[in-house]
């Protein structure tokens, strides 16, 4: 099967975006990238049929982006790194779902972002996006998992974590239970936009609108204008170090002996890196890599 394989193909599957990555079978890690795509996001929270569509929509766009014509899925090596993977149901369901690749290995994307961010060695990583989940790989091969319980249960410190919160101060405000500031501005205008309301509905009309179609991906676009308004907002800068605080916690359930380089990724790890504590900071190292190639290496252990 290994030897009818040309092209390794990466998926990074998280709840906003797909990210897919393609190389060519053979190369070594990290190198003989030929493109990348990004597309829907494809967590198996809305279905593995959904899921499965947005993954090869943007493998077909990562090929194109290559100049190459789409090849037969047998000659694909596909490694996948998803959201809700970790749920027996979905992954039960998104496993079968699964087109005939020449070769697959499925994992839940935060141990894709673990093999990406230490090229497969021990190390720690939390992942902050969406969602948020802490994996630890130990020196003697035991793994640990922290949160990753989805939303809106857990995923402290996330996207959508953070999003709820902004969301909830907004209510607040328009209640006149908390102030007015430019973060309450941004998130009443955001879901009058994104639901198209009539400047004649009141705004608690246009914010009950808004909840009433709002999922894990609404709320986590929501972080987006906690993080543009944390310096001239006292509130969204609450809500980030209340998160930052969450990512403490996780680092330190993680790895309680602090022996593991640990790695703070996914869209939000930039952002939360100001808030965190100087000790913490000091001990958090660069990624390596990112999710995309951890799927890569997945792929590729899929041929062995």
């Amino acid at each position: 099967m290994a030897n009818s394989i040309d092209y390794l193909v990466g998926v990074d599957g998280g709840g906003t975006k797909t990210l897919v990555r393609l190389a060519r079978a053979g190369a070594a890690p990290g190198h003989g990238v030929l493109a990348q795509a990004a597309g829907p996001g494809s967590a198996l929270r809305n279905g593995a049929a959904a899921a499965w569509r947005a993954i090869e929509a943007t493998i077909a766009d990562a090929f194109a982006n290559a100049g190459l014509p789409l090849p037969s899925l047998q000659q694909l090596a596909v490694g996948v790194g998803i959201a809700g993977y970790n749920v027996a149901q979905w992954a039960s369901e998104f496993r079968a779902a699964a087109p005939a690749y020449g070769a697959l290995e499925i994992a839940n994307d935060g141990v894709a972002t673990l093999l990406g961010a230490h090229e497969g060695r021990p190390g720690a990583v939390i992942a902050v996006g969406t969602g948020t989940i802490g994996i630890a790989s130990d020196l003697d091969g035991s793994q640990r998992v922290v949160d990753g319980w989805g939303f809106p249960t857990g995923d402290d410190g996330s996207g959508a974590w953070m999003g709820m919160r902004a969301v909830h101060h907004a209510q607040q405000a328009l209640d006149g239970r908390a102030a007015r500031g430019p973060l309450t501005e941004a998130v009443l205008a955001l879901c009058r936009e994104e639901n198209a309301a009539d400047d004649a509905r009141s705004e608690r009309d246009a914010l009950l609108d808004w909840l009433s179609l709002a999922d894990q991906a609404a709320f986590a676009r929501v972080a987006r204008q906690v993080v543009a308004h944390a310096a001239g907002d006292a509130a969204a800068r609450g809500i980030l170090q209340a998160a930052a605080a969450e990512i403490a916690l996780m680092a330190e359930a993680l790895d309680p002996a602090r022996r593991l380089p640990l790695a703070l990724c996914g869209g939000l790890a930039a952002a939360l890196q100001p808030y965190l504590d100087a000790r913490l900071r000091q001990r958090i190292v660069a990624a390596r890599s990112d999710a995309a190639d951890g799927a890569l290496l997945l792929a590729q252990r899929a041929t062995q």
